[in-house]
């Protein structure tokens, strides 16, 4: 092997170790049934806390690459209805969230369910190590700002 060949193929298995697999949890399937029903469990707690009722999410993007998931959806009562808003204040129906995996367990990092603000503008900046391929391409300008 030439010392061409042997630092191309060290180089490339460099890469491969380093790169970071992008997994879709939009649908629950067997692979990812236990990770993704934790992180809605705990995204569903949150807006429970947050509107006094039971709901469901309509997933519209589940991704997930290293330690970091986003998730957009909707919210609606377990009836299939639009939950009740406490007040005004709240936009129905929509939900964001981005999770992180920490000592090997999934924890809400931030979510935005109901908001009326770009509340991830930016979002690069406080998780620096993000992935960027799992925010849907259109939001990406909004999560990474240019300081």
């Amino acid at each position: 092997m030439t010392k061409f060949s042997a630092f191309l193929l060290i180089f490339l298995l460099a890469q491969s170790l380093t790169a970071q697999t992008l997994r879709n949890f939009k649908t629950k399937n067997e692979v990812n049934q236990t990770e993704r029903t934790y992180m809605l469990d705990l995204l569903r707690a949150e807006v429970r806390a947050m509107i006094n009722q039971e709901v469901v999410f309509v997933v519209d993007h589940f991704m997930v690459s290293g330690n970091y998931a986003w998730m957009q959806g909707s919210v609606q009562r377990k009836d299939g209805a639009k939950p009740r808003m406490p007040s005004d204040g709240y936009d129905c129906c929509h939900v964001e969230a981005l999770f992180k995996k920490v000592n090997g367990k999934w924890v809400l990092k931030e979510e935005g369910a109901f908001s009326t603000d770009v509340w991830y503008q930016c979002l690069q900046d406080r998780y620096r190590d993000v992935d960027m391929r799992i925010f849907p391409e259109i939001m990406r300008p909004y999560i990474k700002c240019d300081n």
